[in-house]
């Protein structure tokens, strides 16, 4: 399904969100006042704005307030971040995600209502440096109260091997599936035989999750 999206602030973080967004099939609104990141995606998303995002009737004119959702990324200046997050909340019907620079500040958007609160440096740097120690870890999401969705990678040493080599009963996980080259098994067969390079999809604590990584 096709959505509307406004991506307010157009550094690194802000264009990346938007040239996805547009790439995925969707319309894309991107604002900034840096009249030299306007130009460098104008022509790749649907409408490219010099604009002020602090000022509530400018985002009305652009629509912003019939969106399905608004990213705040601005980056550098917190007090037009906070301002206009606090805009866009007003607005009934946009779901709004906003970029936080420190505690202080997600602090600030929580009491906001902003709807997703995000960190892209310092889940960056959490995901490199998880890598760099876990390398079988392909992707995680966290779900909230201490719960993970992690994805991994069969390894040479878990190649040939059932479901019962991972020991997830005893460690409190569970596999929701696993995909082997086209073929996705959910839930998958407690008698499947591990291929090299299959991806798992497991669910649970992330110190429990660290403690089957051996076995991977």
């Amino acid at each position: 399904m096709k959505h509307t999206y406004s991506v307010i602030g157009l550094g690194v973080f802000g264009s990346t969100i938007a040239l996805e967004l547009s790439r995925l099939g969707h319309d894309v609104i991107g604002i900034d006042l840096n009249p030299n990141l306007v130009s460098e995606i104008a022509d790749r998303i649907t409408q490219a704005v010099i604009a002020d995002a602090r000022d509530e009737k400018v985002l009305r004119d652009l629509g912003v307030h019939e969106c399905d959702g608004v990213v705040v990324a601005i980056g550098e200046d917190i007090e037009a971040n906070i301002l206009a997050t606090l805009i866009v909340k007003g607005m009934p019907k946009p779901q709004v995600w906003a970029k936080a620079l420190n505690p202080n500040h997600h602090r600030i958007l929580e009491k906001l209502g902003t709807d997703h609160i995000v960190h892209p440096e310092h889940e960056m740097g959490l995901r490199l440096a998880r890598g760099m120690i876990y390398p079988e870890v392909m992707d995680y999401i966290s779900l909230g109260h201490e719960q993970f969705t992690v994805e991994v990678r069969a390894s040479e040493r878990l190649a040939g091997q059932k479901m019962d080599a991972l020991h997830l009963l005893e460690n409190d996980l569970q596999c929701l599936l696993i995909k082997h080259q086209n073929k996705v098994m959910a839930p998958p067969p407690q008698q499947y035989v591990f291929q090299l390079n299959d991806k798992i999809l497991l669910l649970g604590t992330l110190g429990n999750l660290r403690k089957i990584t051996k076995y991977l």
